[in-house]
């Protein structure tokens, strides 16, 4: 870990969709936010996560990309993507796929979407995006770009511009502190140890929509996950590098714990089967961040655990969630301004935690 303390939080941004042309009536609304991480330099910076839902979508899709069907295999096919556009009068103005084609190889957006409709054509969505734009620096890079949702055929039916979240938006959050689990056969002698913020309630409609932000001390160092697309095959193996909620109410053992939480009965595929961390710095420490629709019979987050898991898919660390404050920093002002934490939703328990005066009393002055 760094001798420094490892802080985070996150930035918020929202859009509402309204239909492109006349034959679609395609509206949504979304959250979308930046995490970023101090401290921990191998943390990721070119993330959005977003969580949202959209209305009069064709009904009863299941999509081949983790909706249990066949179906969303045209180009865009029940895509959700912000594009690198500022204006939705035209394909021309919203541009195409917004993501740095310098750094990038691949189009990060290219299977991102909703997985599933009910018979009334209505639809979530959840997820993370690797941009390859520098965000953390400038998470404001996000805002006025078009925000695009289309058909299971690709065509895009829904178009609505970004923008700066209202003052103090927040939404529900839980947090973790995850210690060594009993008996496992941890990386490092002192077990692995780490904080984790679990994120829901963005919009009222989306209650099994929930995200998570935090990071690990402990793991494995060095690690390349195979989901960075970079050859290794690394954590590819079930539950491998995995960060997920689990369904039980305890840590001591496996039926404490419980498996993955989620709805099977509305969810057709194990949304936490490709939750996980990246990447671990040269100590062991990595930082992680994902979002998943859990499902209609699984939205009571609070008292479950949060489970880390090492390469093997073994299980590591876990900590049990319960309720946080929070702390938003105020982006006005001189003071703030010069702050590398403005604007942005802070847990007062983070920071506390590691005993950090100076940096505590600097936010809290702001606030």
């Amino acid at each position: 870990m760094s001798s420094s303390p490892i802080v985070f939080g996150a930035s918020y941004f929202d859009v509402t969709t309204i239909p492109l042309g006349n034959i679609t009536s395609v509206v949504s609304e979304s959250v979308l936010f930046v995490p970023s991480w101090f401290n921990l330099e191998t943390a990721p910076r070119d993330v959005v996560c977003f969580v949202g839902f959209a209305e009069n979508l064709e009904p009863d899709v299941q999509s081949f990309y983790g909706g249990g069907g066949t179906q969303c295999q045209a180009t865009n096919g029940c895509g959700v993507h912000v594009h690198e556009g500022t204006d939705c009068l035209s394909t021309e103005t919203q541009g195409g796929h917004w993501y740095n084609q310098d750094t990038l190889a691949e189009d990060p957006w290219a299977v991102v979407g909703y997985k599933a409709t009910n018979e009334n054509g209505y639809g979530q969505f959840a997820g993370c995006v690797s941009t390859g734009f520098d965000l953390a620096s400038d998470p404001t890079q996000l805002q006025g770009r078009a925000f695009i949702i289309h058909a299971e055929d690709g065509s895009r039916v829904s178009c609505g511009i970004i923008e700066d979240a209202v003052a103090d938006y927040v939404p529900t959050i839980i947090s973790a502190d995850t210690t060594p689990i009993p008996g496992a056969t941890s990386p490092q002698p002192d077990g692995v140890t780490g904080f984790v913020t679990v994120m829901n309630d963005f919009i009222e409609s989306t209650i099994d929509a929930v995200c998570y932000q935090g990071y690990a001390s402990g793991l494995e160092p060095n690690v390349e996950s195979f989901l960075l697309g970079g050859g290794s095959d690394t954590c590819d193996v079930t539950n491998g590098c995995g960060s997920h909620i689990h369904s039980g109410t305890g840590c001591n053992d496996t039926d404490a714990q419980g498996g993955h939480y989620y709805d099977a009965d509305t969810v057709a595929v194990d949304p936490w089967l490709l939750e996980s961390y990246y990447s671990t710095n040269g100590t062991g420490t990595g930082a992680f961040v994902g979002c998943a629709i859990t499902g209609e019979g699984a939205s009571d987050y609070n008292g479950r655990p949060f489970i880390m898991h090492g390469t093997d898919g073994s299980r590591l660390s876990c900590g049990i969630l319960s309720a946080s404050e929070t702390v938003v920093v105020d982006p006005g002002g001189d003071s703030a301004a010069n702050s590398p934490f403005s604007g942005m939703t802070m847990i007062p328990w983070m920071l506390t935690s590691a005993v950090v005066s100076g940096v505590l009393g600097f936010i809290f002055d702001m606030v």
